[in-house]
């Protein structure tokens, strides 16, 4: 999972074992550290975090971090500050590690340039600490484009798809041309998969359409045959408030500060470990219990990758719905009851299933039912308000 990971701005050692515990219990494998620098708050969380792991023992012995220098706007990464991730980081047993070599990866690397990184990978080889190395490229799902990219960059080690942002079917062909492209190349596929959420005066905007269903289209080549060969799955939450990226609730910011609440994404989480688990074992999960996730997304951006600024953004508010997904281990009737609509009744098959209904303010309860009995009758816990005056 790409992120800063920060569940509070000073994360604690404490508040690290949380969140790898919440990464282990929604089958997250490790932690990819994005940041521009390594110093500083950077440099001391990831410290934290390492005493995190000690901290824990047996339980994260194969749970893995690595480092992504973040290299937007052409911004390149200091030597000196990669040789020091890696005289703390290089051997330590759960560094990810990639043919035999710890790995290193960076974001946005086509500013800085192929060249740059022949000779930072030559720094670190004549430091005694080579790697294998990963970078993002921007570039669009388009193969004679990325082709060119794995002629050009002669650094690279394999290649990964940043698809956040990107709706969910562009999302898979990406990840497709650029396997294709690893095999052609000898490179090694790291899929993307992710939906985002941007800040526009701290309100959020859903890009990924739509609801889990977009988990459903992203994670199935992996689980259907058509990408037989990745052995390694990027999720990434971007942009959350402040950057921060996180699974599970946590406390929010203080309002008194004049911040903004943040939420955890346990509702995605659920459904991405049902995939997750069928990826990894080859078998479609049998469920021993009926869940039940639901979001609403007023806000909905236009389709198209994130525009710079983001008040360039246009809202799409024809999709006010609720997005329901039910994951049975038997069918059964689903009534949904959106704020004063009429109910609407869904009859849900045993497995996973999605579907949506029209939106309306006030309360939004679901009552599934089965061979006459009621298994699960609640409300959400937050009411859906009248949308503001605002543009968003």
């Amino acid at each position: 999972m790409t992120g800063m990971c920060t569940r509070r701005r000073n994360q604690s050692v404490d508040d690290w074992v949380a969140d790898i515990r919440d990464a282990l219990a929604y089958g997250i494998d490790g932690w990819q550290f994005n940041f521009g620098r390594f110093e500083g708050p950077f440099r001391e969380n990831v410290a934290r975090f390492v005493r995190a792991l000690q901290s824990m023992g047996s339980e994260v012995a194969q749970f893995r971090f690595f480092p992504s220098f973040d290299c937007n706007k052409g911004r390149r990464p200091e030597i000196a500050q990669v040789l020091d991730w890696f005289s703390l980081y290089y051997h330590h047993p759960n560094h990810f590690r990639l043919n035999g070599l710890p790995l290193f990866t960076v974001w946005q690397a086509r500013h800085v340039g192929n060249d740059f990184f022949v000779e930072l990978k030559r720094r670190l080889q004549q430091a005694g600490f080579p790697v294998s190395f990963i970078p993002w490229i921007a570039t669009e799902a388009e193969p004679a484009r990325m082709e060119k990219l794995f002629t050009q960059w002669d650094s690279m080690d394999g290649f990964y798809p940043w698809v956040p942002g990107k709706p969910a079917e562009e999302a898979v062909r990406y990840n497709l041309v650029a396997a294709d492209l690893c095999r052609r190349y000898g490179k090694t596929l790291m899929a993307g998969q992710g939906f985002a959420m941007l800040q526009v005066n701290k309100a959020p905007i859903y890009v990924n359409k739509h609801g889990a269903e977009c988990i459903t289209t992203q994670m199935l080549p992996l689980v259907d045959g058509r990408l037989p060969d990745c052995r390694i799955l990027n999720v990434a939450t971007w942009n959350d408030f402040g950057e921060d990226h996180h699974i599970t609730p946590y406390p929010p910011y203080d309002p008194g500060e004049g911040k903004y609440p943040v939420w955890g994404h346990v509702g995605y989480s659920t459904v991405l470990k049902y995939y997750l688990d069928w990826w990894k074992s080859g078998r479609q999960p049998e469920l021993s219990n009926d869940t039940l996730v639901w979001m609403h997304m007023s806000q909905l951006a236009r389709e198209g990758d994130p525009p710079f600024p983001y008040v360039l953004y246009q809202p799409d508010k024809a999709q006010d719905v609720v997005y329901v997904t039910a994951m049975l281990k038997a069918p059964a009737s689903l009534v949904v009851t959106s704020g004063d609509n009429r109910p609407v009744t869904h009859l849900a098959p045993a497995g996973i299933s999605h579907w949506r209904i029209p939106a309306a303010p006030g309360e939004q309860t679901f009552r599934l039912q089965r061979n006459g009995r009621v298994i699960l009758n609640v409300s959400s816990s937050k009411r859906i308000a009248s949308p503001p005056s605002a543009r968003w």
